[in-house]
């Protein structure tokens, strides 16, 4: 396995990651909100806090898919699972 291969492996790991946060996370900030006592009636400190915890959440979310793609990377090596059906892994059993 090249390092071409591995980078696009981790690539798409955290970009998956990613797109399941975005899809998650305004359902969580929208769960976990707690607006401080000081907004009053102005909301732009609330869209302020928002879109930061929304950042912050999808950057956990593609951390989470790098780590996860990392970590089946890993295994992959060390059990000699084929990535592909013609590899030459598979050849050689």
């Amino acid at each position: 396995m090249n390092i071409k291969k591995i980078s696009l492996i981790l690539l798409f790991g955290f970009m998956f990651g990613a797109v399941i946060a975005g899809l998650v996370s305004p359902a969580m900030i929208s769960w976990y909100f707690d607006p401080p006592a000081a907004m009053g009636v102005s909301c732009k400190a609330a869209v302020v806090w928002g879109l930061g915890a929304y950042q912050k959440i999808l950057i956990i979310g593609g951390v989470m898919g790098l780590v996860a793609a990392g970590v089946l990377l890993i295994v992959q090596r060390f059990k000699k699972i084929p990535l592909e059906k013609g590899s030459p892994e598979s050849l050689e059993k």
